[in-house]
C-alpha cells in the first residue's frame, strides 16, 4: 500500500515576496484607472475638439496621468450633454484672467502662489498670455516661444535696448530674460534689481560685490542700476550718462574745492577712486 509523501511547507519568505507582488499590482492597477478615466474623458471631447485633444495626449499635462479636460474645464459634463456651448463651461476663452489663473493654480499653487501679487497678475495677464496649456510641443514650461521672444511681445521697449553697441548678450542666447526676472514673483524690486536686488547682477559680476570694508552707498541702497542700465546702452560700461563726471556728480554734488581744478568734460574721477563698487582699503575708493 502506497502512502503519499506529506507536502512540503512553503517557506515564509516566499510566501511574503507572493503577496508584495500581488499588493504591487493591485497598486498599479488603482494607479491606472484614474489615468484610464481621464483618456475615457478626453475621447468625448475629442469628438468636437480634435485636434486640441490629439495634441493634449502629448502634453505634460496629459503625461502626468490623472490630466482631463474637465479637470480645467469644469461643466466639461454639461457642456457635452447640452451638446456644445461655451457658455456652460465654467472655465473658458472668454473668462476673466482672474478665473484662468485661478484653474492653474489649483494645481500650481505651491510654486506659483504669488503669481497675483506680481506685476503681470496684476497688469490682468492670465497663465494662458504666455503658456501654451494645450500644445504637444512647446519651449520649457510650455511657452508659446522661446522666453525672450515670450517676454518681447509686450516689452517691446526693453527689447529694442539690447541692440545698441553696449548691451547684455540676449540675442547670443548667452542668457534670457528670466536669467535675471522672476516673471511670476511679485514686484519687490526685481524689475529695478535695487536693494537686494544687485544681487542678480552679482550672479555673473561676483568680483563688483565685494563683501568690501568701504562699500559704495549706491550699489547698496539703490541698486546697480543707478549708474548702469542693465538692458543696453549707447555708452561704455552700460553707464545711464556719456559723462562719467556727471553720473558721480549727480550724488555727490558737495565735492572738495580743488575739484573745481578739473575738467568735467575731459576728466574722469574713475581714474583716482578707481575701486568704485567697494574698497577694502580707502573709504572714498582710491587705488
Amino acid at each position: 500500500m502506497q502512502t503519499r509523501s506529506p507536502k512540503k511547507a512553503i517557506p515564509f519568505a516566499l510566501r511574503l515576496a507572493g503577496c508584495l507582488v500581488l499588493a504591487a499590482g493591485v497598486a498599479v492597477l488603482a494607479a491606472a484607472r484614474p489615468a484610464q478615466q481621464a483618456a475615457k474623458g478626453n475621447d468625448a471631447c475629442a469628438t468636437c475638439h480634435e485636434d486640441a485633444a490629439k495634441a493634449f495626449a502629448r502634453n505634460p499635462h496629459a503625461a502626468a496621468g490623472e490630466a482631463s479636460c474637465a479637470a480645467c474645464h469644469a461643466g466639461a459634463a454639461k457642456h457635452v450633454e447640452e451638446g456644445g456651448g461655451a457658455n456652460l463651461l465654467a472655465f473658458k476663452p472668454s473668462d476673466l484672467p482672474t478665473v484662468k489663473a485661478k484653474a492653474c493654480l489649483a494645481c500650481h499653487a505651491d510654486d506659483q502662489a504669488h503669481f497675483a501679487a506680481g506685476p503681470h497678475g496684476q497688469a490682468a495677464l492670465d497663465c494662458t498670455s504666455c503658456h501654451s496649456v494645450h500644445a504637444a510641443k512647446a519651449p520649457a514650461a510650455l511657452l508659446k516661444e522661446k522666453s525672450s521672444k515670450t517676454c518681447a511681445a509686450c516689452h517691446e521697449d526693453v527689447m529694442a535696448k539690447f541692440k545698441l553697441n553696449e548691451r547684455h548678450r540676449l540675442q547670443e542666447g548667452i542668457l534670457a530674460c528670466t536669467s535675471c526676472h522672476d516673471p511670476h514673483a511679485p514686484q519687490n524690486g526685481a524689475q529695478t534689481l535695487g536693494g537686494f536686488k544687485q544681487e542678480a547682477c552679482l550672479k555673473c559680476h561676483s568680483d563688483k560685490g565685494g563683501p568690501y570694508l568701504y562699500e559704495h552707498g549706491a550699489s547698496r541702497v539703490e541698486g546697480c542700476t543707478v549708474c548702469h542700465e542693465p538692458h543696453g546702452s549707447v555708452n561704455r560700461h552700460l553707464l545711464t550718462t556719456p559723462s562719467v563726471p556727471n553720473l558721480c556728480y549727480s550724488c555727490h554734488v558737495v565735492a572738495p574745492n580743488w575739484h573745481n581744478r578739473f575738467d568735467a568734460k575731459s576728466t574722469n574721477c574713475t581714474t583716482c577712486h578707481a575701486t568704485i563698487h567697494g574698497s577694502n582699503l580707502s573709504k572714498i575708493f582710491l587705488k
